[in-house]
């Protein structure tokens, strides 16, 4: 099962790539519910960063798993499943208090609408997806925007339909880029937030795309067709 999974997303990984031009790999992603459920041949993260962090770190070649001990933000570990959503971000409080909204109502309505996992996760393993060994929940693709341009158009070579990304500029990499896709069961596209191009080295001229594991067929077969 590891090695026709490996051997899978190596394809993936390939065509990806060979449509793409990329400066860091793209991240596979999967949630686990016990310990039980951890594969052979990955350690506990040695240090407590952010998710957003994590998913940079997995990018440039790094496979390691997390649980929710060594998340440091804890919205975007609410996000993704691990933990519930800290109270004053869930109500909008905090993202009030930063100026992000015009006045506390606004920020509830925002807050109410982010894609939030409620299923909760003992952990999660982050992987390039060339070196992943297991069927990942969600890829992640952080790229300049001509290549989620090309991605978009290895979506709608098939469907024929416009595409509708789901973005706000807060809990990017966690909430758009993998708790949307996860709950979703598509792809969608994000510009980023604030902490993930502070802390996670998000570039001024880069965005993430997070593929589902149900689209990931899909978008490989379109990215081949254009």
């Amino acid at each position: 099962m590891a090695d026709s999974s490996l051997e899978k997303n190596k394809k993936y990984c390939e065509v990806i790539e060979g449509k793409i031009k990329l400066d860091a790999k793209p991240v596979a992603m999967k949630l686990i519910k016990t310990e039980e459920d951890l594969p052979e041949g990955y350690d506990l993260i040695d240090e407590k960063v952010r998710h957003c962090e994590m998913v940079r770190k997995a990018s440039l070649g790094n496979k390691f798993y997390s649980t929710i001990d060594e998340q440091m933000c804890l919205g975007g570990a609410g996000a993704i499943g691990l933990r519930d959503m800290p109270e004053k971000l869930a109500n909008g409080e905090k993202y009030f208090s930063l100026g992000r909204f015009k006045d506390l109502e606004t920020a509830k309505n925002l807050t109410g609408k982010l894609s939030i996992i409620e299923d909760k996760s003992w952990g999660i393993i982050y992987a390039p997806l060339d070196e992943a060994d297991f069927d990942a929940d969600v890829i992640q693709v952080i790229t300049k925007p001509v290549g989620g341009m090309l991605l978009a158009q290895s979506i709608v070579y098939k469907t024929g339909e416009k595409i509708e990304p789901s973005f706000a500029g807060i809990q990017s990499l966690c909430g758009d880029a993998f708790a949307n896709p996860y709950l979703e069961k598509g792809v969608n596209f994000t510009l980023g937030c604030d902490g993930s191009r502070k802390a996670a080295d998000i570039k001024d001229f880069e965005m993430t795309v997070g593929i589902s594991s149900e689209m990931i067929e899909e978008v490989i077969s379109g990215l081949e067709s254009i």
